[in-house]
């Protein structure tokens, strides 16, 4: 038995990989694997002069009318509905990735051209919402190890991801769908459907692996697709049969479920690893990033010191001690020496507030000069006219390594997740001038230069 894939390639001899666009029927074949994104890409490829596309009879695909010469995209990505409806009617197996429904502009002759108008579907669902919805995450637990796709599944779940979930109702009433894999909130991410006399069987996103990774994956999909394609799920046990015991049966039960508790607090255990790791490198953003990624990894390097934000989201970023004095925050993150352009933003800023609010802010300037190389390797982050404005303006100016420094301070006496810093944080909003490591940490008797008001 041959397979077609349409917008997800796999290298096996028993595969023919394809896209919407030059594909042959899908009724030629007994089982197909589709990537239900190739219906909007192909065409928007075509449509933006990224890909030519060949039919499968030779003619160019073009945005038009079909003819002697050549095909619509319309018509190609309309077919396939008719042919999906007689492929399942046929019995075939057809493998969905799930994604959430989106359409592509432009096509001429087919406006609503979407991702999932060609899929027929159960009774009593849709491929779009409430039934399928958008999400996104990659913790995948195995619901039904005896389906063909379990093993797969499991073996390349570092590969997996999710990027729409199921109804959970779905596995009830007239849907008659079998879960196979859970993801966030024990929501379906994987299940087979009875539709017509075949099934469709929505599977988690694949990543783009190459080499032997591939290989192997296409193997294992192969495998599975078979094993579905040959009815191997054609029936599914009744409840009784449950209830008669075999020799060893009953410890065999209890240890896989004990072995799925486990895994599912594994699972747990891991992804909170994982958030607090990337919570704690977040910080290693202040000695490389730029722009918002930079300012964010300021506004919580700045928390850590006791100076939360009292900005609200998407504006310039203003902090706040704990005896209520204020200043504005400005950063700057350059591949050469940080120039005097946040001096100039912050100025504005706080002459505005000055003419509007009447009240009289502090200024707190974080730069990351010279960004692209190792910290242990820079030399003058920022101009001389940059802190020579700070020094006579009162404004506080700290690289992006002293802020990092403070952190890790705060991280040491504080734990994973921190002690505010306050004493330097207090520093900060009173300094004048650039101010190092030791100076905020109170480690230095060096005074505050007056400035020229």
């Amino acid at each position: 038995m041959r397979i077609l894939t349409i917008g997800y390639s796999l290298p096996n001899q028993l595969v023919d990989n394809h896209t919407v666009l030059n594909a042959p029927s899908i009724t030629d074949y007994g089982a197909a694997f589709v990537d239900p994104e190739n219906f909007t890409r192909a065409p928007l490829d075509l449509l933006e002069g990224r890909r030519e596309f060949t039919a499968h009879d030779g003619r160019p695909v073009h945005n038009g009318a079909t003819s002697a010469a050549a095909v619509s995209i319309a018509d190609q990505v309309r077919r396939r509905a008719a042919e999906a409806e007689r492929f399942l009617d046929q019995g075939g197996a057809l493998f969905v990735v799930g994604r959430p429904n989106a359409t592509v502009a432009g096509v001429a002759g087919f406006e609503g051209c979407d991702r999932f108008s060609w899929l027929p579907a159960p009774e009593g669902v849709a491929w779009s919402p409430p039934q399928l919805r958008a999400a996104e995450g990659k913790t995948i637990r195995i619901a039904d190890d005896q389906h063909p796709l379990s093993d797969a599944l499991r073996e390349f779940r570092q590969h997996l991801s999710y990027r729409a979930v199921l109804d959970p109702a779905l596995a009830r009433a007239g849907a008659k769908a079998r879960i196979i894999a859970l993801g966030g909130s024990a929501l379906p991410v994987a299940a087979e459907f009875p539709v017509l006399a075949g099934r469709v069987v929505v599977t988690p996103v694949f990543a783009n692996v190459t080499g032997p990774t591939r290989a192997k994956l296409a193997q294992a999909l192969v495998d599975a697709i078979s094993e579905v394609a040959a009815g191997a799920m054609a029936e599914t046990p009744p409840g009784w049969a449950r209830t008669l015991a075999l020799p060893g049966s009953e410890e065999a039960e209890a240890e896989a479920r004990a072995a799925e508790e486990a895994e599912a607090e594994a699972a747990a255990r891991t992804e909170a690893a994982r958030e607090r790791l990337a919570r704690l490198t977040a910080h290693r953003r202040l000695l490389w990033a730029s722009g918002p990624a930079f300012a964010e990894a300021v506004r919580e390097g700045l928390a850590l010191l006791g100076l939360r934000a009292v900005s609200e989201g998407g504006e310039p970023l203003a902090v706040a001690g704990e005896d209520g004095a204020a200043a504005f925050v400005e950063t700057e993150s350059a591949r050469e020496a940080a120039a005097e352009w946040p001096y100039v933003r912050l100025q504005r800023r706080l002459e505005r507030h000055l003419l509007e609010e009447g009240g009289q802010l502090r200024g707190i300037i974080v730069v990351n000069g010279k960004r692209h190389l190792n910290p242990s390797a820079r030399r003058e982050e920022f101009t001389a006219a940059l802190r020579a404005a700070c020094e006579n303006y009162g404004y506080a100016l700290l690289t992006g390594q002293t802020l990092f420094a403070l952190v890790r301070r705060a991280l040491e006496e504080g734990g994973a997740d921190g002690a505010p810093l306050e004493a330097a944080g207090r520093r900060l909003l009173h300094a004048r001038g650039h101010v190092g490591t030791e100076r905020a940490l109170g480690e230095t008797d060096e005074p505050d230069e007056a400035g020229i008001f």
